[in-house]
């Protein structure tokens, strides 16, 4: 004989009906949501891609935003039209279109004694903004001369700066031309009188800059202290008055003993 069971209680019958229709309320909410926000995203998207189709091409085949101005600003030896022979638009091109960030790019590789350059747009126009490098000394490659700033940047010797006296830099390496910048930019302001005189320098080893003067006197200098330039300058004043008096020449004039209280000081020998 099967025994049934006991049947469930309406009330929770009817809670279960309750609960499932519930539920599928819910999911129903749910999926309408979700097709309301896709179906808004995807008129969104399309509303910005046809946007950005339209104003772009408003922007770059519209006349009103033709360039009507190439401003090139600075230069003392590099001249406007070199500028605008390596610029790649010109007056009537699309300012938009313009490539202005290639374009600085490309300038600084081709025009290494630019110091500081800007190219950008203004209203229907471009401007090219430069700054020339200044050479304090400058470097033999074969039989050119290069310039070289604080920076250490070789670049070419042009114009006004191409007849310009300047000192040599005779060293091996990069390396060795910072040792010479660095005491040319000490240097050089402390010691005004004997420093135009210099037609050469280079760097030694053991932290020495070695510098000839104009009339084949070599200098053994030493370390560069800024607080000893002066007492240096001083004593070398001194050293050459002296051997003016004793010698008809002297070859250097060496102060790297400076700090021990020694000078030393090389006569000429004079060919009979």
């Amino acid at each position: 004989m099967r025994i049934q069971g006991k049947r469930k209680p309406v009330a929770y019958r009817r809670k279960n009906v309750v609960l499932r229709y519930k539920f599928k309320y819910e999911r129903r909410q749910q999926a309408y949501k979700l097709g309301q926000f896709l179906g808004a995203a995807a008129i969104a998207g399309f509303v910005l891609f046809f946007g950005y189709r339209i104003i772009t091409n408003f922007l770059f085949c519209s006349d009103c935003f033709a360039i009507k101005t190439i401003d090139i600003r600075g230069g003392k030896n590099i001249s406007p039209s070199e500028i605008y022979a390596l610029i790649p638009f010109r007056k009537g091109d699309n300012l938009f279109k313009a490539p202005v960030s290639e374009t600085e790019e490309n300038l600084r590789q081709c025009k290494p004694e630019l110091k500081k350059l800007a190219v950008f747009r203004k209203w229907r126009g471009i401007v090219v903004k430069f700054e020339e490098r200044a050479p304090v000394a400058f470097v033999k490659t074969g039989e050119e001369r290069l310039g070289l700033d604080y920076e250490n940047k070789p670049f070419p010797l042009r114009g006004m700066y191409a007849r310009e006296i300047l000192p040599e830099i005779a060293a091996k390496d990069e390396q060795g031309r910072r040792e010479v910048l660095d005491f040319i930019k000490t240097f050089s302001v402390k010691a005004k009188d004997i420093y135009p005189k210099i037609v050469r320098l280079s760097p030694e080893p053991v932290n020495c800059v070695v510098f000839e003067l104009d009339n084949g006197l070599k200098i053994y200098w030493g370390s560069c202290e800024e607080e000893k330039i002066k007492p240096k300058l001083n004593k070398l004043a001194q050293v050459l008055f002296d051997a003016k008096e004793r010698f008809n020449a002297i070859d250097y004039v060496n102060l790297c003993f400076f700090d021990d209280g020694r000078i030393i000081v090389k006569p000429r020998k004079v060919n009979l």
